[in-house]
């Protein structure tokens, strides 16, 4: 396989990642590497969907408890029943995970950033450079980071709510948070395609 202009421009004291003439595009030191990072980024995106489908489960079981301790012949009942309460715990632990999920995230993205330093412009992917993968992380690690914010916020809140209104509310805008971000699930799929990573169920 011929050098990229890239390479061919390169000086020989910089660490290269060189492919043998028959090696295909994506078994280079390198691209092996980025390609291991894209691969640990899809299974915390995974790990995120399936804490955030939680969570609303949870947020679903909340609203529903306190719909009862809101009714009007339930003036007289302790307003933070048991169960409310392991909800609440629960909610708060699976927002743990998603800060873990946020912090491992974000471990990948800085290693990525130091291999970028000497593959500035080499192809890693079937058509993109790694600068297009990591722009890709980044844009992933900070969707989550302002993600997590928020649902702190319903975390914090919801077990408290004064109304059958607000409760709604804060279960809407937990879910909603999914939907919204439904752009990072095209980026995830992208990032298969590129680093020809198989799709799972």
């Amino acid at each position: 396989m011929a050098a990229t202009p890239d390479r061919l421009n390169n000086s020989k004291n910089r660490i290269q990642s060189p492919r043998t003439p028959t090696s295909p595009s994506d078994t280079t030191v390198g691209a092996s590497r980025v390609k291991d990072a894209v691969e640990k980024c899809i299974d915390l995106y995974q790990k995120w969907r399936i804490t955030t489908q939680k969570g609303a489960q949870y947020c679903n079981a909340i609203e529903s408890i306190e719909k009862g301790v809101l009714e009007p012949k339930a003036k007289n009942c302790n307003p933070y029943p048991a169960n409310l309460e392991l909800y609440c715990k629960n909610l708060a632990i699976l927002n743990g995970i998603l800060e873990e999920v946020v912090n491992d995230l974000d471990m990948i993205v800085q290693q990525q950033q130091v291999l970028e330093l000497v593959m500035k412009g080499e192809l890693v992917g079937r058509s993109w450079s790694m600068e297009y993968v990591l722009d890709a992380l980044r844009r992933i690690l900070q969707s989550f980071r302002s993600e997590l914010v928020l649902r702190k916020v319903v975390t914090e809140n919801i077990g408290h709510g004064c109304s059958v209104q607000e409760l709604a509310l804060h279960v809407a805008f937990w879910e909603q948070l999914s939907n919204q971000n439904e752009n990072m699930n095209l980026l995830v799929k992208m990032l298969h395609s590129e680093l020809n990573i198989p799709l799972t169920s």
